[in-house]
C-alpha cells in the first residue's frame, strides 16, 4: 500500500492523466512545491489545504478575459474617459449594446444563483438592472438634448461595475462564470453543480465533496483490511459507497451510472468505483484542458510528467481561436521534444494523443487522434506555412463554412492527402467565391511534403511546382494574346473534372488540344508525372493555379528569401 501522508498520482490513461495535469496547474499556480518524477507527481498532504480556493482561482486567473463579469466590468474604462462634448451615435450605440448585454447577464440563472451566496447588501443588482433603460433619441432631438439621459445610466452601470469589483462579490460571480463556461463542459450533476447545490457556496461544496472525504480516508486505519480497490489506482477502499469511494457518473459522456448500466460490468455487478484522491484528481479535468469557448484540447504526451505538464501549458487570450490553440499545441510537443526525439525515438512520439473536446456535440463530444512521428515533422516542418491558413475560411455552394486550416489538419491527422480540398477551393475560385489562391498554393505543398514522408518517390521539388505553375500562367496569357480569353473558363474545368477522377487521359486530352491550338508543345514535366498519380495531381493543381492567374514565375525567388507564402 501506498504511503498516504503524501499522494502520489501515477499517469495513467488520458483522462487521468488530463487530471494530474489539472493539479499540477493549480498547484503551480498558487505557488505549491511538489515532486514531478518520470511517472508521477507527489506531495504533502498537507496542500491540500485551502485546495477549493486554489481550484476555483486557477481559473478565474486563467479565463478571467473570457468572462461576461470582465466583459462588464471592462466597460468602466468608456465611462472614465467620457467626454460628453464628444459623443457621437456610435458612443450612443456602444453604450446600448452595453446595457443590453449587462441586463441579459444579470438577469441570467448563473447571476442569479449567485446572488443567494454573496453576504453584501450594498445594493440589489435585479433592482439596478431595472434601472437600465436604452438610451432613445428621436428624430426632432440633438445628442446634446439627450446628455442627462446618457449620464443618467452610465452612473447605474458605474454602480453596478463597483459593486461586482468589490472582492466578495467578485469572487462568486467569476466563480459562476467559470463553472458554467468551462467546468460544466467536463463534469455534471455533483458537488456545487447538483441541482440542488446550485445555490450553495460552490467553495464549500467542492471541499465538502472532494476534499473532506481524502481527509477521512487518509486518517482511516481500516483501508488496509479491505476487500476492494480503487478501479483506478488500485488503492484499498472500505466500502463501495461514499465517501469512502465514488462512482464517475459526473463525468459528461464517460462515467457510466451503475444504478442503470449494469450490464456494462461483469455478471451485471458494478465495480468502477475510485477512492477519494482519484474522485479529487478526475475533478482537476477541466484545469487539465485548454478551453476556447465550447472547445478543448489536452496533448497526452504520456512519456514523463514534466513534459506532459508543459506541453499543456498553452498562453491564451479573449481573442484565441480554437485553430490557434491547436497551432500553439503542436509547436508546443515539438519545442519540448529533442530533436534527437523527432528523428530517432520514434515510439516515444508516437504515444501523443490529441483529444480535442466539442461540447456541443452531444453525441459524441470527445475525439482522438495519434500525433505519429511523420505527422509531427510534416506539422512542424510546416509551421510557417500552416500559420497563414489558421483564419482563413471559405463558404461553400451549400452556405456552410470552413475553416481551410482545420481541414488541413484534420486530413493530416487521418493519413489522407488534400488532393480533394485543393479541387473543392480551386473549383470555388473558378466561380469567383474564394479569392485567397496563395491558401490553394499552401495546401499543395504540405501536402507534397506528406506525400513525401509517406514515399519519398512521390515528392516534387518546389522549383518544379512553382515551373508548373507558371507554365499555366503562361497558357493564360497566350491565350489572351490570341484574344481567346474566353476559352480559359472551359480548360480549366475539364481539367478540374479530371484531376478530381484521376482521369489522366483526359487531362492529358485537354491539355494537348490546348497547347495545339497555340501550336505549342506540352511541356515533357507531364509526361514524367503520369508514372505516378499522386504526383501527377500534384502537378495538375499547380499548372491549374497558374491557369487561373497566379503568377508562379516569383516563387523561387521568394522562397530563397525564406518566403514561401504566395497570392
Amino acid at each position: 500500500m501506498r504511503e498516504i501522508s503524501r499522494i502520489r498520482l501515477e499517469l495513467s490513461d488520458w483522462l487521468y492523466n488530463a487530471g494530474i495535469v489539472g493539479i499540477a496547474n493549480i498547484l503551480e499556480h498558487s505557488g505549491k512545491k511538489f515532486e514531478k518524477k518520470s511517472n508521477y507527481i507527489e506531495f504533502d498532504e498537507e496542500l491540500l489545504e485551502n485546495f477549493e480556493e486554489m481550484y476555483f482561482k486557477y481559473f478565474i486567473d486563467k479565463y478571467l478575459k473570457f468572462t461576461s463579469w470582465y466583459r462588464i466590468v471592462s466597460f468602466e474604462d468608456y465611462i472614465i474617459n467620457f467626454n460628453e462634448g464628444e459623443i457621437t451615435e456610435k458612443d450612443i450605440e456602444k453604450i446600448n449594446n452595453h446595457i443590453q448585454y449587462t441586463k441579459k447577464k444579470l438577469t441570467s440563472s448563473s447571476y442569479k444563483s449567485g446572488y443567494s451566496i454573496i453576504k453584501s447588501s450594498k445594493i440589489d443588482l435585479l433592482k439596478e438592472e431595472k434601472k437600465l433603460k436604452k438610451i432613445k433619441k428621436n428624430k426632432k432631438q440633438t445628442i446634446k438634448d439627450i446628455i442627462p439621459n446618457i449620464k443618467e445610466q452610465l452612473d447605474v452601470i458605474s454602480d453596478i461595475i463597483d459593486f461586482l469589483k468589490a472582492d466578495e462579490v467578485k469572487r462568486v460571480i467569476l466563480a459562476k462564470n467559470i463553472i458554467y463556461d468551462v467546468i460544466a463542459k467536463f463534469i455534471k450533476d455533483v458537488s456545487f453543480l447538483h441541482k440542488n447545490a446550485n445555490k450553495n457556496n460552490m467553495y464549500e461544496e467542492y471541499k465538502n465533496y472532494f476534499i473532506n472525504s481524502i481527509i477521512e480516508y487518509i486518517n482511516n486505519e481500516d483501508n488496509s483490511n479491505s476487500n476492494y480497490n480503487c478501479f483506478n489506482c488500485n488503492r484499498k477502499i472500505s466500502k463501495l459507497s461514499k465517501p469512502a469511494s465514488y462512482d464517475l457518473t459526473w463525468i459528461n459522456k464517460i462515467g457510466v451510472d451503475m444504478s442503470r448500466k449494469t450490464s456494462h460490468f461483469w455478471n451485471f455487478y458494478g465495480d468502477a468505483f475510485v477512492c477519494p484522491i482519484c474522485n479529487l484528481v478526475y475533478s482537476c479535468i477541466p484545469a487539465g484542458f485548454t478551453v476556447v469557448r465550447d472547445r478543448g484540447l489536452f496533448i497526452n504526451q504520456n512519456s514523463d510528467v514534466k513534459t506532459l505538464i508543459s506541453i499543456n501549458n498553452i498562453a491564451i487570450d479573449h481573442n484565441t481561436r480554437f485553430e490557434e490553440l491547436e497551432e500553439k499545441s503542436y509547436y508546443a510537443v515539438s519545442e519540448n521534444l529533442k530533436q534527437s526525439v523527432v528523428e530517432n525515438m520514434e515510439k516515444e512520439i508516437d504515444n501523443i494523443q490529441i483529444v480535442k473536446l466539442d461540447s456541443n456535440n452531444d453525441r459524441r463530444p470527445y475525439t482522438f487522434n495519434v500525433l505519429s512521428k511523420n505527422k509531427l515533422k510534416i506539422i512542424y516542418e510546416n509551421k510557417k506555412l500552416l500559420r497563414y491558413l489558421v483564419n482563413s475560411y471559405v463558404k461553400t455552394d451549400i452556405g456552410d463554412y470552413i475553416n481551410i486550416y482545420s481541414e488541413v489538419i484534420k486530413r493530416l491527422y487521418d493519413n489522407k492527402n488534400q488532393f480533394d480540398l485543393i479541387n473543392k477551393l480551386l473549383y470555388l475560385n473558378m466561380n469567383e467565391k474564394f479569392a485567397k489562391i496563395g491558401n490553394i498554393k499552401i495546401i499543395i505543398k504540405i501536402n507534397n511534403d506528406y506525400l513525401g514522408g509517406i514515399m519519398k518517390g512521390k515528392m516534387i521539388s518546389y522549383n518544379t511546382i512553382d515551373k508548373l505553375q507558371q507554365l499555366g500562367f503562361e497558357l493564360k496569357k497566350a491565350y489572351e494574346a490570341k484574344n481567346s480569353k474566353n476559352k480559359i473558363s472551359g480548360i480549366s474545368y475539364r481539367l478540374l473534372n479530371a484531376l478530381k477522377t484521376k482521369n489522366t487521359d483526359k487531362f492529358m486530352d485537354t491539355l494537348i488540344n490546348a497547347y495545339m491550338y497555340l501550336n505549342k508543345e506540352i511541356p515533357i514535366e507531364f509526361i514524367e508525372g503520369l508514372k505516378d498519380e499522386d504526383r501527377f495531381q500534384t502537378l495538375g493543381y499547380s499548372f491549374l493555379l497558374g491557369l487561373q492567374g497566379e503568377n508562379g514565375k516569383k516563387e523561387l525567388d521568394k522562397e530563397n528569401e525564406g518566403d514561401e507564402i504566395n497570392g
